[in-house]
Formats: structure tokens, sequence, C-alpha cells
């Protein structure tokens, strides 16, 4: 009889410790920027595997995510990110798609053109400055 307590015991402490593990799993996993982001656009001919969840970085540094990969009316992929609202994105700005090394994710790469603090991209806005995304296949064509 005193066995099964100690069973019993064991149980709930092993259970308690699964549940708080899931409680932290979710909550590092989840999107908490959706209240606290802005939305930006940019249309690409070609975006070469870009989903959503993939990272929006500014110089290197993870500013936001990617939301929604779509085509438009006129057969351009569109990609519309979230972007962290404490962070500011200039106005004159480049986007590319980029690789984290050669079998990494990929991931939008911003690149300030002009470093001024006095435009910034305001909600909603379109990058126009795209750099479209080259397969290797494509930069091995022109060699």
């Amino acid at each position: 009889m005193k066995q099964n307590y100690i069973e019993t015991i064991l149980g709930a402490i092993t259970f308690l410790i699964a549940s708080l593990f899931l409680v932290k799993f979710i909550s590092v996993n989840s999107d908490k920027s959706s209240e606290s982001s802005y939305l930006l656009k940019a249309k690409f001919i070609k975006v070469g595997g870009i989903m959503i969840g993939n990272d929006v970085k500014l110089s290197g540094v993870k500013i936001g995510v990617v939301s929604d990969v779509k085509l438009d009316e006129d057969y351009f992929a569109e990609v519309i990110f979230k972007i962290y609202s404490e962070i500011k994105v200039p106005k004159d700005v480049t986007v590319e798609v980029a690789n984290d090394g050669i079998l990494g994710n990929k991931y939008l790469s911003l690149t300030p053109l002009n470093r001024d603090k006095k435009q910034f991209l305001k909600a909603n806005s379109e990058i126009k400055n795209v750099k479209d995304f080259e397969s290797i296949e494509d930069q091995v064509s022109k060699i």
C-alpha cells in the first residue's frame, strides 16, 4: 500500500514537470510581436523559398518575421512581413533574399542605402528597391 503513494507522488511530479516544459515551449515559440509590430511589403519576381515565419534582418540583426507570401494580380511574389514596433526602418533601404550559410534557411535582408535618421517607412509601406533571388544555377550560368 505504501508503494502506491510513492508511485502516485512520482507520477504527479513527472506530470507537473512535463506541463512546465510544455508551457515554456509554447511561450518561447509563440509570436508575441503581433500586437507590437507593423507591416511592410515588397514585390519580387522570384522569392526562392521564402516562407511564412522566416526571419527579417536589418544589417544582420533580426527585426521581424515574414507573415505572408502570395502572388499579386500582376504575378509578382508579394512578401508581407512584420517589423517590431521599436525598430524604425529607413526609407532608402534595399530588400533581398539571403541564405544562412550554404544549406541554411532563407531570410529577408534589409540594407539601408542612406543612414539618414529622419525619414522612416510607415506601416503598410512597400519597399521598391528589391534585389530578386538568384539561385546557384542562376549564378553559375552567368560565368
